[in-house]
């Protein structure tokens, strides 16, 4: 029979045994030392210099002083001396270094929380799922000024993320998954998944794979600031330089060579040369290759008029105004030729026409060849005032009288078969031939009146 006992090696009393008292004290004093084990420090080699009754230290490899040939065994000061124990694979104790609860696993003292094959918090866990909480909620707070959660992966091409379920199947995920850009995706079924946000490992760009809508407001500077915001790869905001507007930035100085692209009103056109329009406000169009090689389109409101210029650095700057000719400013007369336009009166037999401006004329036929147009203006004293049908001869179909009355503005115009005789002459009278017309071209009424021209 071993005189102590088999865990904690407890001296056993001898039969018959003098003192034994002292057996039993000393049994007494290891038991006081190895139950609810606490630890001074663990793989200590050097004793301390004033160590205390009762405490208990777990030593090194390789101990020195009054601690030498005594690796791996607990020792205790009992009785101003060493009393070495060697400790059972199981025994547990508190390392007061760190408060931590250790366990000697045959080798060393081990923290009870290291390697553990797996935790599970009012759950189970499994072989994948190492640590399982069921909680209605986990709290990770902060020790410190902060904290932080972290989740490895072994390679780029592996998977670091948190997934959320609905019945233990992924609806949504978000992380590093196959490569090191990080995925906000989600699914309807668990199987087939949408990225919603990339963000790339490299450039730190955000992509949007699956589109993006945006119901409200676009804010920063990601965005132009004004309506004639020039910053380069902003993104333009509807009515900025007039794209979209329901009115376009107005500015004073359509000269400026550094004006964006883009739509524009003016009030006061301060422009270079003579601006082909008496109208001193309108809409500006300015695009072009670069800020120096541009065109600017200028159409006022009033007229109906387009007119445009070039800005060329190697052409000196600002070229001349040109006026585009349409059908504000000309009109094809009655021979098919296109005219310059101003007001102008398209006479035919049975009505008449203002196809540029409005004259406010009012037509009456009176007999064969016989018309009247009341509230008109003269005939222009410049330029070509009226036009007359001719055939593919270029001989006249009808020879025309005019008669303007200037108080009751009135112009009575006869029309009749031309006859030569030395020179035209009016023949029987006659209408105005079917699909023909006469263009009548007049001057504002204010202009001294034209009482009578023959053709």
């Amino acid at each position: 029979m071993s005189d102590t006992s088999p865990r904690l090696s407890l001296p056993f009393i001898a039969p018959a045994q003098a003192q034994k008292h002292v057996t039993h004290n000393e049994a007494l004093l290891r038991l006081d030392a190895l139950t609810q084990l606490t630890l001074e420090g663990v793989e200590q080699t050097t004793p301390p210099t004033t160590p205390q009754e009762g405490q208990v230290w777990a030593l090194g490899a390789a101990p020195g002083g009054a601690w030498t040939d005594q690796p791996g065994t607990l020792a205790t000061y009992q009785n101003a001396g060493w009393v070495f124990v060697t400790p059972v694979a199981g025994w547990q104790a508190v390392d007061l270094t760190d408060t931590s609860i250790k366990i000697w696993n045959g080798t060393t003292w081990e923290a009870t929380l290291e390697n553990l094959q797996g935790i599970g918090i009012n759950a189970t866990y499994d072989a994948f799922n190492r640590l399982v909480v069921a909680s209605e909620a986990t709290l990770f707070t902060h020790d410190g000024n902060g904290h932080q959660i972290k989740v490895n992966k072994a390679a780029a091409a592996d998977t670091a993320s948190l997934l959320f379920q609905t019945g233990f199947s992924g609806r949504a995920e978000m992380g590093t998954t196959g490569s090191d850009s990080f995925e906000i995706k989600v699914s309807a079924d668990g199987g087939t998944w949408n990225t919603g946000l990339l963000l790339d490992a490299v450039t730190g760009q955000a992509q949007a794979p699956s589109g993006l809508q945006v119901t409200g407001q676009i804010t920063g500077t990601a965005i132009t600031q004004s309506s004639v915001d020039a910053t380069p790869n902003r993104i333009l905001k509807v009515g900025d330089f007039g794209v979209g507007a329901t009115t376009a930035p107005v500015i004073s100085d359509i000269d400026s060579f550094s004006l964006p692209f883009g739509q524009y009103r003016t009030t006061a056109p301060d422009t270079v040369g003579t601006f082909p329009t008496v109208t001193p406000w309108g809409n500006l169009i300015v695009f072009g290759s670069t800020l120096s090689n541009f065109v600017q389109l200028f159409t006022t409101v009033v007229d109906d008029k387009l007119f445009m210029r070039r800005y060329r650095v190697s052409d000196g700057g600002w070229q001349p105004w040109r006026t585009f000719w349409n059908t504000a400013n000309t009109t094809v007369d009655a021979n098919g030729f296109v005219r310059a336009a101003s007001p102008i009166v398209q006479l035919f037999d049975d009505r008449h026409e203002e196809p540029v401006e409005e004259v406010g004329a009012r037509f009456e036929k009176q007999a064969v060849g016989h018309y009247t147009l009341h509230d008109v203006s003269p005939l222009a004293h410049e330029g070509w005032s009226v036009e007359i049908p001719r055939d593919i001869n270029g001989n006249r179909q009808v020879f025309v009288e005019l008669d303007y009355d200037a108080d009751s503005a009135v112009l009575t115009l006869h029309t009749s078969t031309p006859v030569w005789d030395g020179r035209w002459q009016a023949g029987a009278p006659c209408d105005i031939p079917s699909q023909r017309w006469i263009d009548l071209r007049f001057i504002p009424r204010e202009a001294e009146d034209l009482s009578e021209e023959t053709l």
